[in-house]
């Protein structure tokens, strides 16, 4: 697995899309069943932020390090490149590995 860094406001941050990104981001927006986890190939512009805020979170805590900005700092340090890039990394994070291909032919 590759460490991912976004770049916030000229200071490196690692971002992780795993379980425990998503399940904090669910906990903030209230999906408490597993069969409402659709909603995450449907993210809205408002969701981004909080989505790449536990990511960041989580990112930084397997570095052993706290990620220091809230959700509205972070918010007030990224611009749409920031966001862009988040965007591909949580696409390239989420991604079965080998492309999704479950082996089956």
């Amino acid at each position: 697995m590759n460490k991912e860094y976004l770049d916030i406001s000229g200071e490196k941050y690692r971002a992780e899309a795993n379980w425990n990104a998503v399940a904090a981001y669910c906990d903030r927006k209230g999906v408490t069943n597993l069969s409402q986890l659709d909603m995450l190939g449907t993210i809205g512009v408002g969701d981004v932020l909080p989505l790449m805020h536990c990511c960041l979170q989580e990112g930084e805590r397997l570095e052993g390090r706290e990620f220091p900005l809230t959700e509205q700092e972070l918010g007030s340090r990224a611009h749409a490149g920031t966001i862009a890039q988040f965007i591909r990394l949580y696409v390239r994070q989420s991604q079965l590995p080998g492309g999704g291909d479950d082996g089956k032919k």
